[in-house]
């Protein structure tokens, strides 16, 4: 297997191949139209922070916003189709063997986040994007997309508090996500410790891009 470092670009013959990617880092994966982007919660508990970006124009990407006006929900299911942010679908939920709790909502960790945790320096995946976009080639801007926060426990309570808990991915479950056009995603293993969104303690993941519809 494949280990996947912070901004490690695959070429085009490594498409069909499994790759792990360690606690804390992220992978940049091309996947072709009709292909689909297996994201697999190895050994259970870990989220994801997940972007994507239209490999013809990368200031088109899924937009969190606009993708849960379209849905008219915060709460992805099999079928659900991740808008850009010109309303046009660019990656579909094919298949979910997880629980099915993903979030929609929240921004990905980021260096400030961490100040306010007291921990300064701290790995976080916005900055992970950051250098995953730079090793790309493409300048990455001060605002960032929101992510789709795979795996991510955040339920929103009737009066609209929002609570942080363990993700309730078993190990080995597994999310499809079926390619509507070429793009490029970008996974990181979410690095948080001190919330218990992991568990306390970040895990690996693997992720492999599948010919076709699963």
């Amino acid at each position: 297997m494949e280990r996947c470092r912070s901004g490690l670009s695959l070429s085009e013959g490594a498409m069909s191949r499994q790759i792990k990617v360690e606690a804390a880092e992220i992978a940049t994966l091309r996947v072709a139209a009709g292909e689909t982007l297996r994201v697999v919660n190895s050994l259970g508990g870990q989220v994801v922070d997940a972007w994507f970006f239209a490999a013809d124009d990368w200031t088109e990407h899924v937009c969190m916003s606009h993708s849960r006006a379209a849905l008219r929900t915060i709460r992805p299911v099999v079928g659900s189709a991740f808008v850009t942010c010109r309303r046009v679908p660019l990656i579909t939920m094919a298949a979910d063997t997880s629980p099915g709790v993903h979030d929609m909502t929240m921004p990905p960790c980021d260096r400030w986040r961490y100040q306010q945790l007291d921990a300064p320096g701290h790995r976080n995946c916005a900055d992970n994007l950051r250098s995953a976009l730079h090793a790309a080639g493409h300048a990455a801007g001060v605002m960032l997309p929101d992510p789709l926060n795979l795996f991510q426990n955040s339920p929103v309570a009737p009066d609209g508090t929002i609570t942080f808990r363990e993700s309730s991915a078993p190990a080995g479950s597994y999310v499809d996500l079926r390619a509507d056009r070429d793009l490029i995603a970008f996974l990181s293993v979410c690095p948080m410790d001190i919330m218990p969104i992991n568990g306390g303690s970040p895990r690996e993941i693997a992720a492999v891009v599948l010919d076709g519809v699963t």
